[in-house]
């Protein structure tokens, strides 16, 4: 999903339409905590020419499956997404922050998609149905509210030698 400014320029109409299923190398992920694949994704809308020849502008529709780490075990989870965004290209440069200065007049929307997606991605995934949380040798995970409970029952270790102290009646 490239064009260059003078394809753009010779457009029928001022205006592109694309529809098109995109592929991410995995190379993408290596380094990602938090999304470790994308399947599926499925980019669609149109571009037209701003009020002036300077700007180009897209409206996306982005949907597809994120696959992230379950928080709590670590299986990857299928997570469907999906986006809406208006996005401005600038031929010159310009200090506007929500606008993507083009180089070399030719305009990628492939990065920009994948800055959409990354926006997508959620916190904390948790996998549907979990039963039972993961326990080893001496160590397990709890639900937080499980935890809540542990530690509302537990004496305060400072203040233990103060149950075994009785006040005398005389």
């Amino acid at each position: 999903m490239k064009w260059a400014k003078a394809e753009l320029l010779n457009l029928q109409d001022n205006q592109i339409e694309f529809d098109e299923i995109v592929q991410f190398d995995n190379q993408n992920f290596d380094k990602d905590d938090r999304l470790k694949g994308l399947k599926d994704v499925h980019v669609s809308g149109t571009g037209a020419f701003g009020h002036s020849r300077d700007t180009f502008e897209f409206d996306l529709a982005i949907d597809g499956i994120m696959i992230c780490p379950c928080a709590i075990t670590n299986e990857l989870i299928e997570v469907p997404f999906e986006t809406y965004s208006h996005e401005v290209f600038s031929f010159v440069d310009t200090d506007e922050i929500d606008v993507h200065v083009v180089k070399n007049e030719i305009i990628e929307l492939i990065p920009v998609v994948f800055q959409l997606i990354h926006l997508e991605v959620p916190l904390k995934v948790v996998k549907e149905g979990l039963a039972e949380y993961p326990q080893g040798d001496g160590w397990r995970v709890m639900k937080e509210e499980d935890y809540e409970k542990s530690k509302a029952s537990q004496i305060d270790p400072r203040l233990a030698k103060l149950k075994d102290f009785k006040i005398k009646n005389d």
